[in-house]
């Protein structure tokens, strides 16, 4: 990932990064509550209880406001006041009508080029370190806006709601500095007080707990349901019974909430609840509050998420589950530095776990229940959800199929520096992500030197769909690049339902030449590729020669076709 590049801070900071963050939302629907999504995004990117970054840390926030709002889900629903446009939506609309037709990563290109004022190739470098494919195509799009356009004040802005004085809405056109002090109440859910937030809920809604520590030795199923009340503040009832009716007011009132957690974390009151199939996480600062609801974590046979507390400048704190007892944590962005150990409290949650993000990923925890599945250690990563995911790693031929699963990704044998390099190929999809693993299906010797290897990046989403990405990640003396080849969403692609797959792309040599190389799984029988490359065999791999010189791939459409050993065609990646 580049360093961050020390800029004076703008005049207005604030503004600028909302507009960030506004541009790059407006790329992608839902359409409502845009305005407010952008603020948040900014709200919860600044240090805790800051209202503008200090010139220091102004490309790190900014950086985060631009991974937040390309990674936004649109899915959350938040109680407390509400920002909308002053002049209504129909004019923020016609404000945005010019990018039409443009991505995400196109939006966020324009605003850090004609708002941030950063040089193109900053922009590349800030682009590509948030998982954004292809930043260079990115930037061209933007180029397309004519020079005049002028983005809509985000700053100016009209707040109603739950936690606003009585009357009409209250009208706020104000800088960035005033502005922030009204957002700081409508990120956290408002300021009123507990029992005004409370609104109609019914008191009978209460929050179950289970005491015993030991009461997961005598489940079935080591899930949610078998975790016991943690925390330092499990007896209180005020704080609990709060919890329970922010939820409720959300208008998702719970049915049978039981508490997970009740604790001081950070300076702030955590309260998690499990009601499933749903989880709430409850953060009370003051009289700021926010509640936060989340698919319950799936649990593998071996493998169960940690759920994230809380994030600081320090880092991020997790629950473990309570039957693992110890935790290690690593950076995919720095497998030279190898595990350190997290230290862990009398409640199961891990001190703050600093490993920085990398390209899109925040840290590997390698945690280990002694009781449970033989004691092995398992590997969980933090994708930016509530609960981690399983991260695992599959060996390509001549290695056996393995039946019980992937590996752990323990060290580079089993997936560490793979995992690393294909994660920058491409993001993370949207949804909850309970799996991700990355199965090396072929390598392959590249022309003039180095080695290709060949990964389809399966992550599995919480719904059953998911999205398979086949990349490249080449190694050669000049370095190692990830390419991706293709991608497919929403089927059984490169998991126990569908090994059978091909992929195909460009890729150019050290001395300028270019070839079209593509790869196949164990069981192919014919692979070929037409069209703008030509070749073919009955091996598992080929490169295909192609132009000389160029600065991008050539032109021309690439067919890839394979057939695996049965006659039946294969699932084919290819750009």
């Amino acid at each position: 990932m580049p360093s961050p590049v020390e800029h004076p801070l703008p005049r207005d900071p604030y503004r600028n990064l909302v507009l960030l963050a506004l541009l790059t939302l407006s790329g992608r629907p839902p359409a409502h509550d845009l305005l407010q999504r952008a603020h948040r995004s900014v709200t919860a990117s600044l240090p805790w209880g800051r209202r503008n970054p200090r010139a220091h840390e102004y490309a790190r926030v900014r950086r985060r406001v631009l991974r937040r709002a390309l990674r936004d889900r649109g899915t959350r629903r938040h109680a407390g006041l509400r920002i909308t446009p002053l002049d209504g939506v129909g004019p923020l609309a016609r404000a945005l009508a010019p990018l039409d037709g443009l991505d995400p990563a196109a939006r966020a290109g324009l605003a850090l080029v004609r708002i941030e004022r950063m040089a193109p190739e900053q922009a590349v470098a800030l682009l590509r370190s948030v998982g954004v494919r292809d930043p260079d195509r990115a930037l061209d799009q933007a180029a397309d806006v004519p020079d005049g356009y002028g983005p809509p004040d985000p700053t100016v802005v009209r707040v109603s709601g739950r936690g606003a004085p009585p009357g009409p809405p209250l009208l706020v056109a104000a800088g960035a500095a005033g502005l922030a002090l009204v957002l700081a109440a409508v990120a956290l859910g408002g300021s009123a007080r507990p029992e005004e937030r409370r609104g109609p809920m019914s008191p009978a809604v209460t929050a179950t707990a289970i005491t015993d520590p030991r009461a997961w030795r005598e489940s079935f199923r080591l899930d949610l349901s078998a975790w016991h009340a943690r925390g330092g503040a499990v007896d209180d009832e005020a704080l609990v019974g709060e919890a329970v009716a922010a939820w409720a007011d959300r208008g998702e009132a719970p049915r049978d909430p039981r508490l997970v957690f009740a604790g001081r974390v950070d300076g702030r009151d955590v309260v998690v609840l499990h009601d499933t199939p749903w989880t709430a996480r409850y953060t009370r600062d003051g009289e700021d509050s926010e509640v936060e609801v989340f698919a319950e974590p799936a649990n593998g046979v071996a493998n169960w998420p940690a759920l994230r507390l809380s994030e600081t400048a320090e880092g991020v704190r997790y629950l473990l589950p309570p039957w693992v007892t110890e935790a290690a944590w690593a950076s995919l962005g720095a497998p030279e530095d190898g595990w350190s150990e997290a230290a862990l409290d009398g409640h199961g949650v891990t001190g703050p776990v600093a490993a920085g993000e990398h390209c899109g990923t925040g840290p590997v925890l390698r945690l280990r229940a002694p009781e449970v599945a033989h004691g092995q250690p398992y590997t969980v990563v933090d994708l930016d959800g509530f609960s981690t995911a399983h991260l695992g790693y599959m060996p390509p031929p001549p290695a056996e199929i393995r039946r019980l699963g992937p590996h752990e990704v323990l060290d580079p044998e089993h997936g560490f520096d793979l995992w690393g390099e294909a994660a920058c190929a491409g993001g993370v999809p949207r949804g909850a992500v309970v799996a991700a693993t990355a199965w090396e299906f072929a390598e392959q010797e590249l022309p003039g030197g180095g080695t290709g290897r060949w990964v389809c990046v399966r992550y599995g989403t919480h719904d059953g769909g998911g999205l398979a990405r086949a990349v490249l990640v080449a190694e050669g003396e000049e370095g190692t690049e990830a390419i991706t080849a293709g991608e497919r969403r929403g089927g059984w692609e490169c998991s126990n339902l569908d090994r059978q797959v091909a992929a195909g792309t460009w890729w150019q040599a050290d001395d300028g030449r270019w070839h079209y190389l593509a790869a196949a799984s164990r069981e192919v029988a014919d692979l070929r590729v037409s069209g703008a490359a030509d070749g073919g065999g009955d091996g598992p791999v080929l490169a295909a020669e192609g132009p000389r010189r160029g600065d991008g791939p050539p032109a021309g459409t690439v067919t890839v076709s394979a057939v695996n050993v049965h006659g039946d065609p294969m699932t084919l990646f290819a750009d």
